[in-house]
């Protein structure tokens, strides 16, 4: 199984990870829509940069009380209509990627698009030994 990775020694800062997952997943471009954070700033001695992606540790669909987040084939599936909005994956999630929106929620299916995106290869998909 495949999952998404940040390496931070190659990112720019440039947060187009951002718009592409926005993009992508809601069809507009909104940074805070993301289903990954990506976090830059500028010190004194450079760019420093902490990022966190799903990284497909499945409490969210273990957690989930009525089953609205599954798994299949390694990627993880939202059903909207199953939401009830309770917001527990959004708590219990540890790299804390999964979006509360203002009618449901963001969670990262693996559709590549922020890593297609990314011009320094930040962000890769590497298998995962779960």
């Amino acid at each position: 199984m495949k999952a998404l990775f940040f390496h931070a020694e190659k990112c720019v800062g440039c947060k187009l990870c951002h718009l592409a997952c926005s993009a992508q997943n809601e069809q507009v471009f909104n940074p805070r829509l993301a289903r990954l954070k990506v976090n830059s700033r500028y010190k004194r001695d450079g760019l420093e940069v902490k990022g966190q992606t799903c990284d497909l540790c499945m409490r969210c669909v273990e957690d989930c009380p009525v089953d609205a987040i599954v798994e299949n084939n390694g990627r993880l599936k939202f059903k909207e209509d199953v939401c009830t909005d309770c917001g527990l994956c959004v708590d219990i999630c540890p790299p804390q990627v999964i979006v509360k929106k203002e009618r449901g929620i963001g969670v990262c299916v693996q559709c590549r698009s922020c890593s297609n995106w990314c011009p320094t290869e930040a962000l890769t998909f590497e298998e995962v030994n779960k």
